[in-house]
């Protein structure tokens, strides 16, 4: 990764990052590369102080934001704590490191539809791969479905850290951890999930084998795997091919969410708006 590309990270970040009173995010940003930062499904809050009585240098270290999905007469929130302190490049060019910049558009997305799906969830054991600094779409699963446990991953051992943080400033329904997991290493036990969820993890052409063979060897024979992210060129269709040479079966579900294909719809004419990198698709993933 460039100097140059590192900025363009951290401004993204800083911007993206930047509540204002509960006001949702602007769905686009003025930065050198003009892109689609938001599909205005997320609402932020500045805390004023850590969602907690347990004052740690964990908690104290992080300015917290209250985040939150409104549907209808239902509202969904989660304190996500951000670090008080300037990403170093070592943190940038840790392994699959893009969940530590900003709430990508594939995550927002996937959130909201967890939050309006949660019957889904319902005793069931859920695995986020890829998640992040805040692993929403997983802790949002964790807090407010029926699921049986949920287990929130990062290959990024910084975003795990910040997660661990987020942990002990909400309340969950069922068993909540985080953990470090690398797609790329073998282990002798792999422990199988009902429900495999991701957002925008097909960016690397040269992580994307391991991403697939992460799916096969923790989902269970009958679970399924959602995997949200954009067209992105060939990205999307490649790893929709290499899954399926797998034995995987993929169905590609474009409109998921009338109020997401509607904002979509709403956007399709924005200059800024590039239909191929910034509409987040869903990937049903199954083993038959």
């Amino acid at each position: 990764m460039t100097y140059i590309l590192i900025r363009k990270f951290l401004k993204l970040f800083f911007i993206a990052q930047s509540p204002n009173g509960s006001q949702p995010s602007s769905p686009t940003d003025e930065i050198s590369v003009r892109r689609i930062s938001s599909f205005m499904l997320l609402q932020t809050r500045e805390l004023p102080a850590a969602p907690t009585d347990r004052i740690t240098d964990q908690i104290t270290k992080r300015t917290w934001i209250e985040y939150s999905i409104v549907n209808n007469l239902d509202i969904f929130k989660l304190n996500i704590g951000h670090r008080n302190r300037t990403f170093s490049a070592e943190d940038l060019m840790g392994f699959n490191n893009t969940g530590n910049v900003c709430i990508w558009p594939s995550e927002e997305t996937l959130s909201y539809y967890v939050c309006l799906n949660l019957d889904m969830f319902a005793g069931k054991n859920v695995l986020e791969l890829g998640g992040g600094m805040s692993c929403l779409a997983g802790l949002f699963v964790a807090k407010y479905s029926s699921a049986k446990s949920v287990l929130v991953t990062d290959g990024n051992k910084t975003s795990i850290e910040n997660v661990a943080a987020i942990l002990q400033c909400n309340s969950f329904a069922c068993k909540t951890d985080c953990s470090v997991l690398k797609w790329g290493e073998q282990r002798d036990y792999y422990k199988e999930y009902d429900i495999i969820i991701s957002a925008d993890c097909l960016f690397f052409d040269d992580a994307r084998v391991d991403f697939i063979n992460c799916v096969i060897n923790y989902l269970s024979e009958k679970g399924m795997a959602l995997v949200m992210a954009p067209q992105r060129g060939a990205t999307l269709d490649s790893f929709i091919l290499q899954s399926e040479a797998r034995g995987l079966v993929c169905k590609k579900v474009m409109n998921y969410s009338q109020v997401v294909w509607e904002k979509r719809l709403a956007l399709i004419d924005n200059c800024e708006y590039n239909d191929n990198i910034h509409y987040p698709i869903l990937i049903e993933v199954t083993k038959a």
